[in-house]
């Protein structure tokens, strides 16, 4: 018997596909400022947010760094390749536009509203699992005014611990007043997600709206969120 689910955030209930867009949008501004190439400036700080994301990626989802200056990073070595003056200032200013630019396209999957609220008809207790920085996840909860939805939300930058890892699960589990075979995880990411749930003795429900490749063992896929109602029973 279901009595809780656990949701991951970005790419199951908030839409994710909007983050090229936002990233080329923000690249043309930069450009612009600088006299640049804005598919120059966008290269450049792809390349970059790869190379500083696999030096601070973990101490950032766990809450060790503000994701202001996170941001304000990536764009201070994208910018030096480019002989910007005033670095700092150039990277904070790009990093600014990036925050307005994101946070203003968040938005939820259209059917995120109506499957939360079938699951409380229902009775079944629901929690968040999503890792990031407190900051930046709390604004999007905020932002889409999600927050009053769950009866646990669980940020690994607040927990200090990520998905797969179990205690980031059991924490949910536990938020929720349930036992671990009573829930169900629900992620679009097949190690962090379905993994995780797996090893946490959760039911894994793979979320694949693009048609991807299987590498994992989700007990169940669906391809939106309302195929997790048909599994509730």
């Amino acid at each position: 018997m279901i009595r809780g689910v656990c949701f991951d955030l970005d790419g199951t209930l908030l839409r994710d596909e909007h983050m090229d867009d936002v990233l080329v949008r923000v690249a043309a501004g930069v450009a612009e400022r600088h006299g640049l190439t804005a598919a120059d400036v966008d290269a450049v700080h792809r390349r970059a947010w790869t190379e500083h994301w696999d030096e601070i990626g973990d101490e950032w989802m766990v809450g060790r760094i503000p994701t202001d200056v996170v941001i304000a990073g990536v764009w201070r070595r994208a910018l030096s390749q480019f002989g910007v003056d005033d670095l700092d200032a150039a990277a904070k200013d790009a990093a600014a536009l990036q925050w307005r630019i994101e946070t203003a396209s968040w938005s939820l999957y259209p059917e995120a509203l109506e499957v939360l609220a079938e699951c409380r008809r229902r009775g079944i207790r629901t929690s968040i699992i999503t890792n990031g920085p407190s900051d930046l996840q709390r604004a999007k909860l905020d932002a889409v005014e999600l927050t009053p939805h769950f009866d646990a939300i669980l940020v690994s930058g607040e927990v200090g611990a990520q998905k797969p890892d179990p205690a980031i699960f059991a924490a949910a589990v536990s938020g929720m007043g349930v036992t671990a075979d009573e829930a169900i995880h629900i992620g679009d990411n097949q190690h962090a997600d379905v993994g995780g749930a797996r090893a946490s003795g959760l039911t894994a429900v793979w979320i694949d709206r693009r048609g991807a490749d299987l590498e994992s063992e989700p007990h169940h896929i669906v391809t939106d969120l309302r195929g997790l109602v048909e599994l509730l029973g």
